[in-house]
């Protein structure tokens, strides 16, 4: 009888340690659910950073993907500067705590933790030096190393607070992953550039070849492209927005390598069916960049830049907002650099004298709103 209820009486123990033992094994299997999805997550991400070519815009949607799936303060990405001795702050989540977060990094450099860490060539968690300071908590920092087989390219950098919620191992292996991800991406995106800017420096070639042809004009591109990026920063385009009007500037005359050179060096007046010929040179541009895809978006510049606001311009005789903006503002470059410099059949205009011309044509052959901008980038010394 003593047997019997001693086995009845310790069953509630073997059920309890059993049900323990099933709560421990869901425990583990939602948090192995957890990772999994966090890892598809991350390679969703990661399909997507290898369609991108903007470097800015990979690391910023990086770091915010990185904060959806792990618990952190602050997620910032450092890049290593063009001689490849300096670390600037790239971009930060939130960027309001940009400036304490090139503190921290510092600090880290300056202990020699940052050091270790980079030539480790793997992510590492230490105390913050900074971040908690004074708070009253005790925050951690998670650094991991961004390189290729030849070069350390930047460092992504995390701060948090540890709790029962936050897994160091299991964030450790993520920005281990994020950081490859990163550095795959940084390096297709530079060798992007490097492309880039040889195929581009290739079709300025091109275009130079067409000014060597007339002593006049020589230099013509460049100081538009120069003019044409001072007023849209006057106008406070974007960054990317200043870089297409650069290139546009740059290639706006390109067409003219089909034109004949009898017609382009004769020193007086063009006949009608010369200048004919010459007002194909924007379509001959088009015709020459229209299947070279980083140049697709200065298509619409090269072939509106001799448009008229009043819309008696060619090729297509647009008007008003109709012509695009960098069109209109390539108009007035190409009109200031034309006046201001010495042509077979008159010699160069003072540059105030330009200036009153610009001033007369806005409204019928210019856009009254890009002079305006140029007249105060003019005074300002932005335009020589």
């Amino acid at each position: 009888m003593e047997i019997i209820e001693e086995k009845v009486g310790s069953r509630p123990e073997a059920e309890k340690s059993i049900l323990e033992k099933l709560q421990y094994l869901e425990g583990q299997n939602q948090a192995l659910i957890a990772i999994q999805d966090k890892l598809e997550r991350l390679s969703d991400f990661h399909a997507d950073m290898v369609l991108s070519r903007d470097i800015h815009s990979i690391l910023k949607s990086g770091i915010s993907k990185f904060q959806e799936l792990v618990k952190t303060q602050v997620c910032s990405v450092f890049l290593v500067d063009a001689a490849g001795f300096e670390f600037f702050h790239e971009v930060s989540i939130p960027d309001e705590l940009s400036h304490r977060v090139r503190m921290e990094l510092d600090a880290q450099i300056n202990s020699g933790t940052f050091g270790w860490i980079i030539n480790n060539g793997h992510p590492a968690c230490v105390p913050a030096e900074v971040f908690g300071k004074g708070e009253g908590r005790a925050l951690s920092t998670m650094i991991a190393p961004l390189a290729n087989k030849e070069r350390t390219l930047g460092a992504v950098m995390i701060i948090f607070e540890e709790d029962e919620d936050f897994i160091r191992q299991q964030t450790l292996k993520l920005l281990y992953i994020l950081s490859s991800f990163f550095s795959l991406s940084l390096e297709n995106a530079y060798l992007f550039e490097d492309l880039k800017r040889s195929y581009f420096d290739t079709i300025r070639a091109v275009a130079n070849s067409v000014e060597a042809r007339d002593p006049y004009t020589r230099g013509h591109s460049g100081r538009v492209a120069e003019i044409s990026k001072a007023v849209a920063t006057e106008l406070q385009w974007s960054k990317r927005d200043i870089e297409l009007i650069d290139w546009g500037g740059v290639l706006h005359d390109l067409g003219k390598v089909g034109i004949d050179d009898a017609i382009l060096n004769k020193p007086g007046k063009l006949t009608d069916e010369e200048f004919e010929i010459m007002k194909s040179h924007p379509l001959i541009g088009f015709q020459i960049i229209e299947d070279i895809s980083f140049l697709k978006p200065v298509v619409p510049f090269i072939l509106e830049h001799h448009e008229r606001f009043d819309g008696r311009g060619y090729p297509r005789g647009l008007k008003g907002s109709g012509i695009s903006k960098e069109g209109r503002i390539l108009a007035v470059a190409d009109a200031f650099d034309a006046m201001t410099t010495d042509r077979p059949y008159r010699k160069a205009l003072a540059a105030r004298t330009a200036m009153d011309e610009l001033l007369r044509v806005a409204g019928t052959q210019l856009d009254p709103e890009m002079v305006t901008a140029f007249e105060k980038a003019w005074r300002s010394g932005k335009i020589k």
